[in-house]
């Protein structure tokens, strides 16, 4: 098996404990193990009875207009979460403007139609009579692309736009009939065709290629850009007549609804593998000739579908795992609207006659409801996982530990062979308030600000857990921390060790005076936090960090300053596994402690060193390239924030 393959199977397995451990639905907790954690409202754009444009959240905050003189009709929210792209009617004519979520200001583009975003949020795309234009997200213009298309779509990494044009001719359903399908290659400016397709298409990960339903056989089809070769990925018929094309989060599985079952068999597709799983006779349908995105809706870790039909309105959950479908609604005469992003919460519309429209959000996990009257459609702010957050997460992990599991480097994990949790978490200075975080056994990878330069090593931030275990202060924005008790969890070691320090030792020592360079490491830290001098011995002070003023141990300082074979994006090559230094660690915020701490069931004497993102461990009795180690902090933090 291939190496990208391993991981993502990996990562499917890593997802499964996600629903474990959380015991909910989706992303996040039914009711979090911590119950001093609040949950950030989420904020939703809806449109009132007179269509238009309000901010709100679903936690019952305050409310603001946004428009006044246009009769929104329709709104795309950025995958950055905050702004909206809206397209309005207004003296009789369509148009387009963006609305920031922070200052509730708008800005009129002209006419046009069909806003499509980039994944990031940066970038905008809309029809104006067949043109495309493109402005940034101030809505500034970029760039002009007269092709006479009809449907437009962003990769999600910027570099092209796929559209579609009328082609006439060959009909898969009377309305929906043969186009032209093309890419224009945004550096050049230069269009290129594919050929002819039906109905839906969709970006594979970040925009290597476009999968689309062939002119030729009405199957799936995929079209490499690199190449410019097209070929058939299914001998199937997607129904993208009725109903879209569904990405995965991380780009590695592609779900429809299959034609020759009227559209009631869903199917999922594994890029990589090319597996096949298909859950039939569904309850989905719609009377209309599209189904609504909210009637088929897949979590952004592609664990979890919620599928529905109307009328009445049944909702059914399918654990995309097993195949199993448990009923959430049934037999009610609201239409869905929405379904949050956390899968927990439906937001329904009643209409009575003569009457004001009414939606309603449903707590699925406590029943609770909550009324929004004169509200005719609303929709939450998106997840923060998008394409190029996983592409981020993966070339991170890839450069320090893909050659651990290729067998190209005999050494320790630097994040770990998987994550064990994917999910965004509220955070008050990301984009959106909300940013996206992936738990590995060492660490966590966040991405803050989606819009940021992709190419820079810090566009992946690595969370000062080590710092919030010990001060027993949880970070929730760059200035905004809950006060928490330190961790009562082993530094290093067995979970159950009794004799070695926890974190909430460490906190008695943050303060101590450096070690002098060059003097033999012989205190010993016990888990009441009294310190003694019969370590030991044979580990030195090597370097004093001015930032903290803590002397690293010269086992440590070795470590940090060692070579051998790392990920460049193309190849295995040698390089600096620490660059830059502090990226992975952070700096020093203790004195090297040798410990008595029970491993694999022994105690040893083991030396300990935390830095704000990391904790080191240096073990005699280890084989080399094992002796010194990470901490398994993601865990630690994990288990302490949420109860894992």
């Amino acid at each position: 098996m291939r190496l990208g393959s391993v991981q993502r199977t990996l990562r499917t397995l890593a997802w499964l404990l996600i629903l474990t451990a959380f015991a909910g639905v989706g992303l996040v907790a039914a009711a979090s193990p911590q119950a001093s954690l609040p949950t950030a409202p989420r904020p939703l754009a809806f449109l009132a009875r007179d269509q238009s444009l309000w901010f709100g959240d679903d936690q019952h905050g305050p409310t603001r207009q946004v428009t006044h003189d246009l009769a929104v009709r329709d709104v795309v929210w950025a995958p950055s979460g905050d702004a909206v792209a809206l397209t309005a009617d207004q003296n009789g004519q369509a148009v387009v403007a963006i609305a920031d979520l922070g200052t509730g200001a708008v800005h009129l583009l002209g006419p046009g139609a069909q806003p499509s975003w980039t994944a990031d949020g940066s970038r905008l795309a809309y029809l104006d009579h067949g043109t495309i234009r493109v402005v940034d997200h101030t809505g500034a213009s970029l760039a002009t692309y007269a092709v006479g298309a009809s449907a437009i779509r962003w990769a999600p990494d910027g570099h092209a736009i796929g559209f579609t044009q009328p082609a006439g001719g060959t009909q898969l359903a009377p309305e929906c009939p043969s186009q032209v399908l093309g890419w224009i290659d945004t550096a050049t400016g230069q269009a290129r065709s594919i050929g002819t397709s039906f109905g839906d298409f969709a970006w594979q990960g970040t925009g290597s290629a476009i999968l689309y339903v062939s002119g030729q056989d009405a199957t799936l089809w995929r079209y490499d850009l690199a190449s410019g070769k097209a070929q058939q990925l299914l001998a199937r018929t997607p129904d993208v007549c009725h109903s879209d094309l569904i990405m995965s989060a991380d780009g590695a599985t592609v779900f429809f609804l299959d034609a020759t079952s009227s559209g009631r068999t869903l199917i999922a597709l594994s890029l990589a593998s090319g597996r096949v799983r298909e859950y039939p006779n569904l309850p989905i349908g719609y009377p209309g000739q599209h189904l609504p995105h909210a009637y088929l809706w897949i979590d952004p870790t592609a664990q979890v579908a919620y599928v529905t039909q109307s009328y009445p309105t049944t909702v059914t959950r399918i654990d995309l795992a097993s195949g199993a479908q448990t009923t959430l609604l049934q037999n009610d005469y609201r239409m869905l609207l929405a379904v949050a992003p956390d899968g927990q919460t439906l937001a329904l519309l009643d209409n009575p006659t003569g009457k004001p429209p009414i939606v309603t959000l449903l707590d699925l996990t406590t029943r609770q409801t909550h009324a929004l009257n004169g509200i005719g459609w609303l929709a939450w702010q998106p997840p923060a996982l998008t394409p190029l957050t996983f592409q981020a997460w993966q070339a991170v992990w890839d450069r320090e530990d893909r050659p651990v599991a290729a067998g190209a480097a005999q050494r320790t994990w630097m994040w770990g062979p998987q994550p064990f949790a994917v999910f965004e978490e509220p955070y008050a200075d990301a984009t959106g308030g909300h940013r996206a975080v992936e738990y590995w056994d060492k660490a966590r990878m966040e991405v803050n600000q989606p819009r940021a330069d992709r190419s820079n090593r810090w566009y992946v931030t690595n969370g000062l857990l080590v710092r919030e275990l010990i001060t027993g202060q949880l970070q929730v924005g760059d200035n905004q921390f809950i006060p928490r008790a330190p961790a009562q969890i082993p530094v290093a070691g067995d979970p159950d060790d009794q004799t070695g320090p926890t974190y909430a030792t460490l906190a008695r020592v943050l303060t101590a005076p450096p070690t002098p360079v060059g003097a033999e490491i012989r205190q010993r830290l016990h888990r009441d936090g009294t310190v003694t001098q019969d370590g030991p011995g044979g580990v030195h002070a090597a370097y004093l960090v001015p930032q903290t003023q803590h002397t690293i141990a010269d086992v440590f300082w070795a470590y940090l300053q060692s070579e051998g074979p790392i990920w460049n994006g193309q190849a295995f090559v040698t390089g600096k596994l620490f660059d830059p230094l502090f990226f992975a660690t952070g700096y020093p915020i203790t004195e090297a402690y040798w410990a008595q701490v029970k491993v694999g069931g022994q105690v040893k004497d083991v030396l300990i060193q935390c830095f704000e993102r990391r904790c080191l461990t240096y073990t005699p009795s280890n084989p080399p390239g094992w002796q010194v180690e990470m901490g398994n902090v993601g865990w630690h933090y994990a288990r302490w924030r949420y109860g894992f």
